[in-house]
């Protein structure tokens, strides 16, 4: 116990994190869409999901949180399988300098996994044979990572355009575009 307080001790102290200028709270909502590219044998297809900004940790990090949706059905010899995911996730942003009009950023962070498959089968059919349809549903911890950039559409509305490969079983990559709405 004493080792892993004094790594957490070490890291605080090493990235200079300083609390005194954190500001977390709601800030903004809003949704996004994205186009998602699934691991095989799942082809792509579109995801939506709605969008938070929590506030800063530091000046130049802040904190995000999302809830995303994506399911796809597909065929794989005589069955045809439904897969989809529910994603509730929070991501920490570095931004960089801004670039005209742009706020560039990058980074990671977190997400529980809901992942739901079914199986039908819809081969032939023999006399005296039944064939069993299949579903299993799992809840894990994912990872994401994604790069993209703000830019202000009007004084209350930031819009913004993202990429994220995401690692949590059925590994996806996505490119997404969306807005949200300052409360603050």
């Amino acid at each position: 116990m004493k080792r892993l307080l004094f790594v957490a001790l070490a890291v605080l102290m090493l990235t200079n994190l300083s609390f005194a200028q954190a500001e977390i709270g709601l800030n903004a909502v809003g949704g996004h869409i994205g186009y998602i590219m699934p691991e095989d044998p799942i082809d792509n297809t579109i995801g939506f999901g709605a969008a938070a900004d929590l506030g800063t940790i530091r000046p130049d990090i802040h904190l995000k949180a999302f809830l995303d949706y994506w399911g796809k059905t597909y065929d794989a010899g005589y069955y045809e399988w439904t897969y989809s995911e529910i994603i509730v996730g929070a991501t920490a942003k570095y931004y960089f300098a801004k670039q005209g009009e742009f706020l560039p950023y990058a980074g990671g962070g977190l997400g529980l996994v809901i992942g739901k498959s079914s199986g039908k089968y819809t081969g032939p059919q023999y006399s005296g044979y039944t064939y069993a349809d299949d579903s299993s549903s799992d809840t894990k911890l994912g990872f994401h990572f994604c790069a993209g950039a703000d830019y202000p559409l009007s004084p209350t509305l930031t819009g913004f355009g993202e990429i994220k490969y995401t690692i949590n079983g059925a590994d996806f990559f996505g490119i997404y575009i969306g807005a949200v709405y300052k409360l603050k």
